[in-house]
C-alpha cells in the first residue's frame, strides 16, 4: 500500500478543513502537515503526495507553487479552494494550469476544486484597486462573493471525499 502525504496551504482555513476531510479518506499509512510544516527532505518517505493550496491570481499559491517544483517522479494529486464555481470558465483555467505544473516532472492522478469563502481583506482590496479595473466589485461579483463565503460546507467535504475515494 502506498505511503501519503498530503500538504496543505491555507490563507482563511478553507484549504485546511478541505485538506482534513480528504485526509480522513485516506487508507494505509498517511500524514498530514501544512506547507510550514513540512519538510521536503522527507519527501523520499512518500509514494503519494496530495497537494492543497487557495487560489491565487488564478493559479495555486505560491508556496504550493513553490513545493510543486520540488517534487519529482511522485504520484501527485492537487485540491484547492477559490472565490469562484469550480465549473466556470475561471475555475478551468486554475485547473488546467495547476494540472500542468503537477504534470511536468510527476504523474497526475487528478485534481479537485472547491468553492471557499474570500478573505475579508482580499474583498477589501478589490474595493481600494485604482479605477477599480483589476477586479471590480461589480453586482455580480458582490454575489459570487455572498455565494462563496458559505463555503465549504458539509457536501464539498462530501464531494471532496468522493472525488477521491474514486482516483486513489
Amino acid at each position: 500500500m502506498k505511503k501519503t502525504v498530503l500538504i496543505y496551504s491555507s490563507l482563511t482555513g478553507n484549504t485546511k478543513k478541505v485538506g482534513e476531510a480528504i485526509f480522513e479518506i485516506l487508507e494505509g499509512e498517511k500524514d498530514i502537515y501544512s506547507v510550514e510544516e513540512f519538510d521536503i527532505k522527507t519527501l523520499d518517505r512518500y509514494d503519494r503526495v496530495i497537494l492543497g493550496f487557495w487560489v491565487d491570481k488564478g493559479v495555486a499559491d505560491s508556496r504550493i507553487r513553490k513545493l510543486i517544483g520540488n517534487i519529482e517522479n511522485k504520484d501527485v494529486a492537487f485540491f484547492g479552494t477559490l472565490g469562484a464555481e469550480p465549473n466556470s470558465d475561471h475555475g478551468k483555467k486554475v485547473y488546467n494550469r495547476v494540472a500542468e505544473l503537477c504534470n511536468k516532472k510527476n504523474r497526475l492522478i487528478g485534481g479537485f476544486l472547491s468553492l471557499g469563502k474570500i478573505s475579508e481583506k482580499l474583498v477589501e482590496k478589490m474595493g481600494k484597486f485604482p479605477l477599480k479595473l483589476i477586479h471590480p466589485l461589480t453586482p455580480e461579483r458582490l454575489a459570487r462573493i455572498e455565494n462563496a463565503s458559505n463555503h465549504p460546507n458539509d457536501e464539498d467535504f462530501d464531494n471532496a471525499k468522493k472525488y477521491f475515494m474514486s482516483i486513489l
